[in-house]
């Protein structure tokens, strides 16, 4: 496991989306240098990376607890509301 994505094991999810968006954030203002950028872009993409895959882990884990919760064994796909 690389450090990055070690790290963000150990921050969880919460944590690791105010990092990424910290990231953001610092390379928008287009102050870095171009190394310095690189760097945390690369930590960006791993902590992206990190932050859907507990998204999808979760997605499936509520979709397992709706299909064993109403007792049939057809799985419920999560549908959520349309923000407007």
């Amino acid at each position: 496991m690389k450090k990055a994505a070690q790290k963000s094991a150990e921050r969880g999810f919460d944590e690791s989306l105010v990092r990424l968006e910290a990231l953001v954030e610092e390379m928008e203002r287009g102050e870095l240098t171009l190394e310095s950028a690189m760097q945390k872009h690369a930590e960006g993409v791993e902590l992206a990376a990190f932050c859907l895959q507990q998204l999808k882990a979760s997605e499936q884990a509520v979709n397992k607890v709706i299909r064993e919760s109403d007792g049939v064994l057809s799985e419920m796909e999560l549908t959520l509301p349309e923000e407007e």
